[in-house]
């Protein structure tokens, strides 16, 4: 039996921040760093090259760093993609610090590292999102 796909199981019960037909971005529960947040593809894929609509998922992933960015006052996003423990396209943001070391990055990558979550800072990106939503 084929295992389930988490996320096509949860886009209904994700805490979304911005959806669109391509692209679902959700603020990450483990809180590793202040604005950690995920990028997920609608369709059900392991890599950018296989979404028909790549430009349009590549435009949210692109919104939602700026507005990380910009309200995490953070100067560098870290992006991952692995897909090993979930084999569906989703990019990860890290808004951080451009001092930050090698060590200090991996730690917030590998969840050693956690911050308090803002129920005021989520708003505030959800609208920023909403405002830079492309035309439909």
């Amino acid at each position: 039996m084929k295992t389930p796909c988490v996320f096509c199981e949860k886009f209904n019960t994700l805490e979304l921040v911005y959806e669109d037909d391509s692209a679902l971005v959700a603020l990450s529960d483990d809180w590793a760093v202040r604005g950690h947040a995920i990028v997920i593809a609608r369709r059900h894929v392991q890599n950018l090259s296989e979404l028909p609509d790549a430009a349009r998922f590549l435009q949210a992933y692109l919104n939602a760093e700026r507005v990380l960015l910009r309200l995490t006052g953070a100067e560098r996003a870290v992006i991952t993609k692995l897909g090993i423990v979930v084999p569906h396209l989703h990019l990860h943001i890290y808004p951080v610090s451009a001092s930050l070391d090698h060590a200090a990055v991996m730690d917030i990558i590998e969840g050693r590292t956690r911050v308090e979550r803002d129920e005021v800072f989520v708003a505030a990106v959800r609208a920023a999102l909403d405002i830079t939503r492309p035309p439909e």
